[in-house]
């Protein structure tokens, strides 16, 4: 099932850019009018026992995300705080400290297999011999020790990136539980070469797939009553609210039937602003596991990206268009064909 997203509502009112504390700056009766309604929408959608300074911030956080991503929203601080709209979200999410190798550990004692480790560099050298790629790209130097990948990834200036993804189930998706944990999804690069990675972590247990998030060696899920079902297009978007902070919207159809959009606010993220100079997105399918072996027999087939776009900023409006060969980067398959 496909949840189709509006690209105007992504354009709609430079307001929802605006920090939710400022919102009452303007004197002109249209603008009060706009900022009265902007607020009650996201009153509506806050929990009613999340108040104080726990209200003020998470409020702040969602008038700053496109109107249809204000859902289930999870925000993690710098520090690794979390705030969100609703209680149970807040009190299930958890973060994972990088504690060895691609392996993280929550305050609880759960384990993860992180998505892999970030690449940072980038050569000069220009891509000539694929016409899929751009002449004037520039390519990062793909890093072994993490499992399997392909990625594909852009040129620079870009730092928004939505698309369809049909996520497939058992038997076409197959993991060792102790080691290899399949994943799909977007992020990319700030300008200072800082790497988040923001999509889907697919569970060979339940087979199953949870939002998830990686960026400044913390990796934070979604709860447990947040996962989706496979076999099914989920609707992913990557994007900058703030300087410094990123974010991603999942939309589909969870394990209990019901068609949600969850997002998770990563803030302190260097490198990261709204006009994209110097950044770069990217779309990955991997196997990550946390000693590299590519004879485990875990595999991933029958993921498929389409209706893929790309864009930026220009002060308030986001430009935008499809991901073709113009504004392509490179790729690596590692050791996927």
């Amino acid at each position: 099932m496909k949840i189709r997203k509006s690209l105007t509502s992504l354009l709609s009112l430079a307001l929802l850019l605006t920090p939710f504390n400022l919102v009452f700056a303007d004197g002109n009766m249209d603008t009060i009018t706009m900022n009265n309604e902007l607020k009650k929408s996201i009153e509506v959608n806050i929990d009613l026992s999340i108040t104080g300074n726990e209200r003020e911030v998470i409020a702040d956080v969602m008038a700053r995300l496109d109107e249809e991503d204000r859902e289930n929203v999870i925000y993690v601080a710098e520090d690794g705080a979390i705030y969100s709209n609703k209680t149970e979200l807040k009190e299930t999410t958890e973060v994972y400290d990088l504690v060895e190798n691609n392996i993280y550990q929550s305050a609880s004692g759960k384990e993860l297999v992180g998505p892999g480790v970030p690449t940072n560099d980038f050569s000069a050298s220009a891509i000539k011999d694929d016409t899929q790629i751009s002449p004037t790209a520039e390519v990062p130097n793909p890093i072994g020790g993490t499992g399997p990948y392909r990625r594909v990834f852009s040129n620079n200036g870009y730092n928004w990136l939505s698309t369809y993804v049909t996520i497939p189930g058992a038997p076409y998706v197959k993991g060792n539980v102790s080691t290899d944990v399949p994943y799909v999804y977007l992020g990319g690069w700030g300008s200072n070469g800082n790497g988040i990675d923001a999509g889907l972590q697919y569970s060979t247990a339940f087979d199953n797939w949870s939002p998830t998030t990686l960026a400044n060696g913390l990796m934070v899920p979604a709860p447990n009553n947040t996962r989706y079902r496979s076999n099914q297009d989920i609707y992913m978007k990557f994007y900058v609210t703030n300087p410094n902070e990123c974010t991603l919207a999942v939309s589909g159809i969870t394990t209990s039937g019901e068609q949600l959009t969850t997002t998770i606010v990563r803030g302190g993220i260097s490198g990261w602003d709204k006009s994209g100079t110097g950044m770069r997105v990217k779309r990955m399918t991997t196997i990550a596991q946390k000693i590299e072996d590519m004879i485990t027999g875990s595999s991933i087939k029958n993921v498929r990206w389409h209706d893929i776009t790309v864009g930026y900023y220009s002060g308030s409006n986001l430009i935008y268009n499809s991901w073709g060969s113009g504004q392509t980067g490179g790729y690596h398959s590692v050791p996927f064909q």
